[in-house]
């Protein structure tokens, strides 16, 4: 039976997760670093393995785990314990990153919800694929595989136990399809919720698996000596807990509601006492692409910026070798430097991003590249930032760098795409770039930070963000066309086109009189009465008079008729200088709108 407050109402528990509905597996890779290592040299089989970080080894094989040797063990005490250890570096996490995906993508076979913990543990919700089962087959004879944590005495009327029996035999065959597939043995939890099944999961490693029936829940969270094995618990709140005299999981299950309200807010005071007894109503979330790609190298102290700079460069050819097994295009790059304060003996870390050019990659045969001048630009920002977030003008210590790319842009890749296009056609990216070699277009750049919500500090006055988005694609369109021209294009806004109110008719004309005004003898045509045209004398006048507009009709505006070339001014005066046939009629933007559908017309009238 719980022990649960029912004293008073103030302190009254609720147990948030009665229902056990959900069957929920837990995948935990045994040794993972160790496997994988073992997997590429089969010569370390059977030999005590440790994988190295530094003059940490991180993790070892069961082998090693015999004489004594643990996680996170400095080598030095490792090899004191075990003088044949078998050291392995495993500071490059390529190939580990590359079997993790291996495991997740095998997973997804079983058609269930799979979210993904660090690199070598797996939660699947089978609670449908389970229900499945049981209207499919006859569950009468079902047996429970692997071991189970205690028989269940009761029989809950919710059929848990069942489903839980027929959800071993599916957490068996993932086990089995992994090792004959990719050669990993695994461990396996089974209950009613993610807590209890990554807790039972280690009860019976290697290559096992438990099953934990929601009537023992209780029972079990009891055996678990620290509140800390509870992974929803911190080490800020464990301290905190610890204050108070609540050190065993079961001290958790017996301190009054009241109490841990004191300490925290009432709705944590209730989840830290549903955990205590195993109530967890976390949902599985199926695992997508990473919101960010980044590495990180610590070291005992650097102090001087060649040597921060060649960190980078080693964690940048690192990195981008990630991108590429991404397929998407960074937009954005954060710089995260841990800094150590020599005075207090303490250190803390700080971090600065921007946006940087998607142009920097190109996309070849579906894969993300970076050239050799994309890379060196990549370091340019990345040192920028660095010296952003450091005074070297002063001495400083660090003990790590980290790079990441936190923003990605999807692409399409597919042979029709565009993308093959904009990406690798060298003509068409010098024009994506233009904004790098004209003045003009600079105008239009906003200097604007990545993720907003981040935490990080961001940086606004790098230059290799993109241009803003916000801006109209009319306005960049004709910055760009400025500066490739190298000449001022006037803007159709200015010259009011419409307040000429030329129709169709009167264009022919134009057209006609255009000719006549490049012919060097001024000759009329042949068709006077056709044409109407003025005699030499006139028209040279004109000429000679050029932006003079005195015999303009009242209805054109003359700051407008001085915008036209001199060829088109002198042609509307010769028009404008007979009225018997060619002068322009003064019909309203109405009449006028009575044309043809697609006469040119419409765009040199007003739309009222």
């Amino acid at each position: 039976m719980d022990n649960r407050d029912m004293d008073s109402s103030s302190s009254t528990y609720t147990n948030i997760s009665n229902e056990h509905h959900k069957i929920i597996i837990h995948i935990d890779v045994d040794c993972f670093y160790a496997q994988v290592e073992m997997l590429r040299k089969p010569e370390l089989l059977s030999q005590p393995l440790g994988i190295q970080q530094k003059n940490i080894v991180v993790t070892s094989n069961y082998e090693a785990r015999q004489y004594g040797i643990k996680k996170c063990m400095l080598v030095s005490e490792a090899l004191k314990a075990c003088p044949n250890l078998k050291l392995v570096n495993g500071e490059d996490l390529h190939d580990y990153r590359a079997a993790s995906n291996k495991i997740f993508s095998l997973l997804q076979n079983w058609k269930s919800p799979v979210e993904k913990l660090g690199m070598d543990e797996y939660f699947i919700d089978v609670t449908n694929l389970v229900q499945e089962k049981i209207k499919s087959t006859s569950c009468s004879n079902t047996t429970c595989t692997g071991h189970l944590y205690s028989e269940p005495q009761l029989d809950c009327p919710c059929g848990c136990y069942t489903r839980l029996k027929i959800a071993s035999q599916i957490a068996s065959e993932i086990r089995q399809k992994i090792l004959d597939e990719l050669g990993f043995t695994t461990s396996a939890g089974v209950s009613h919720n993610k807590l209890l099944a990554k807790l039972i999961c280690p009860l019976h490693k290697p290559n096992d698996q438990t099953v934990l029936c929601a009537e023992h829940a209780s029972d079990f969270m009891a055996t678990l000596q620290s509140v800390r094995a509870i992974p929803s618990i911190g080490s800020k709140t464990t301290e905190t807990l610890i204050s108070q005299n609540i050190i065993s999981v079961s001290d958790l299950q017996q301190v009054s509601l009241d109490v841990l309200k004191k300490h925290f807010s009432s709705d944590m005071a209730v989840r830290l006492k549903n955990l205590s007894f195993g109530d967890d109503n976390t949902p599985v979330k199926q695992t997508g692409r990473p919101q960010s790609i980044g590495l990180e190298d610590s070291f005992k102290t650097v102090s001087v910026r060649s040597e921060v700079e060649e960190k980078f460069t080693a964690l940048l050819q690192r990195l981008l070798i990630l991108v590429r097994e991404d397929g998407r295009i960074p937009v954005s790059l954060r710089v995260t430097l841990r800094k150590k304060d020599v005075k207090r003996l303490s250190s803390h870390r700080e971090s600065r991003q921007c946006q940087i050019s998607p142009s920097i990659f190109t996309i070849n045969s579906g894969i993300v590249t970076v050239t050799e001048a994309g890379q060196q630009k990549l370091l340019t920002i990345i040192m920028r930032l660095f010296t952003k977030l450091m005074d070297l003008s002063k001495p400083f210590h660090l003990t790590l760098v980290g790079l990441a790319f936190t923003k990605f842009q999807e692409r399409m890749t597919g042979r029709s795409s565009i993308v093959n296009y904009l990406m690798n056609d060298l003509s068409v990216q010098s024009v994506l770039n233009i904004q790098n070699d004209c003045e003009t277009s600079a105008s239009f750049m906003d200097y604007s930070a990545v993720s907003p919500s981040s935490s990080t500090t961001t940086d606004l006055s790098d230059a290799e963000v993109e241009p803003s988005p916000k801006k109209p694609k009319k306005v960049n369109w004709i910055a760009k066309r400025r500066c490739l021209s190298k000449e001022d294009v006037a803007s159709p806004s200015k010259l009011k086109v419409g307040e000429l109110r030329l129709n169709s008719k009167e264009l022919e004309k134009v057209s006609e009189l255009r000719l006549n005004s490049r012919d060097r003898s001024v000759t009329p045509r042949a068709s006077p009465a056709k044409d109407n045209l003025s005699d030499t004398s006139d028209t040279m006048k004109d000429i000679a008079e050029g932006g003079n507009c005195e015999e303009c009709p009242s209805y054109v505006d003359k700051e407008v008729f001085n915008a036209l070339p001199e060829d088109m001014q002198q042609e509307l005066k010769s028009m404008w200088k007979n009225p018997s046939n060619s002068e322009l009629p003064r019909a309203s933007a109405r009449n006028m709108n009575k044309t043809k559908p697609n006469s040119i017309l419409k765009y040199f009238v007003p739309q009222k």
